[in-house]
């Protein structure tokens, strides 16, 4: 398994986690995403999820897919979940040639970089029901340096707000959600 599936998986297993502890009647919960619920967050993170596992899949440029019934979110998270999971594991498909999203040279480098949308929103859902929430260190690791060597775009094409200050002491977590404009 290479560095940046292990990254991957544990920030979609991270998001997960938060998914499960969700209650049935929680979904319409105002997110810390400005304008979305719960259930925008889970459908934003399986159409970002199924572009990724189509591009896997497939080997070609693929958009971010949102599911249409978002009725069962946990549900359709779950089978994102598999799905996604399930296209990354098969032989040759890391090494798969891009450009993908972010000029991303394989998917390998893809998930490397993608890792951070998942991470980010983790915190935003459990933000949304008061759930303590801990993100994996070495996933967070990673895609602060990746968003804070992409700040200019990320904040000009409206992914992330601008970054908020933070101690110097502050977790790797803490830093990565400051880089993405979230107020840990």
């Amino acid at each position: 398994m290479s560095d940046n599936l292990q990254t991957f998986t544990a920030a979609v297993y991270g998001f997960d986690a938060v998914v499960n502890r969700v209650p049935a009647d929680g979904w319409d919960a105002a997110s810390a995403c400005e304008g979305w619920t719960a259930r925008d967050l889970v459908q934003h993170q399986c159409a970002v999820l199924n572009g990724v596992a189509a591009i896997a899949q497939t080997g070609a440029m693929a958009k971010p897919s949102p599911p249409e019934d978002m009725t069962d979110p946990a549900a359709v998270w779950a089978e994102t979940r598999r799905n996604v999971l399930s296209a990354l594991d098969q032989p040759g498909v890391l090494a798969q040639q891009g450009p993908f999203w972010f000029d991303t040279a394989d998917v390998d480098d893809l998930i490397g970089v993608v890792q951070w949308d998942p991470l980010a929103h983790t915190w935003d859902l459990a933000q949304a029901h008061g759930q303590a929430c801990s993100l994996d260190e070495a996933a967070a690791a990673k895609s602060c340096e990746w968003v804070e060597s992409a700040q200019a775009m990320l904040n000009e094409s409206g992914r992330t707000a601008t970054a908020c200050e933070v101690p110097a002491d502050a977790s790797t977590a803490d830093k990565f959600l400051a880089a993405t404009g979230r107020q840990p």
